[in-house]
């Protein structure tokens, strides 16, 4: 019987956000009139005003073609 090595498990950073995939209040770095720039789990990107709180998914957050600045901070909801 071979027996593994066992591996250390490593701590994630996290980031609080109120949802997965809506843009919200709490996540805006800097305004620019109606621009504003959000942090995530993935980095920054740019939405507008009208996005926030609305209760539905924002598709510039999750839009594939956003570079990832940080690819190892995980995403976690905030009750």
């Amino acid at each position: 019987m071979a027996f593994r090595k066992k591996q250390e498990k490593k701590a994630v950073p996290t980031i609080e956000v109120p949802s997965l995939y809506g843009s919200h209040a709490s996540m805006v770095e800097s305004a620019h009139g109606d621009q504003l720039i959000l942090r995530d789990e993935k980095g920054t990107y740019f939405t507008t005003s009208d996005r926030l709180d609305t209760g539905l998914s924002d598709p510039r957050r999750y839009d594939g073609s956003r570079e990832v600045t940080t690819p190892n901070l995980k995403a976690v909801v905030k009750v």
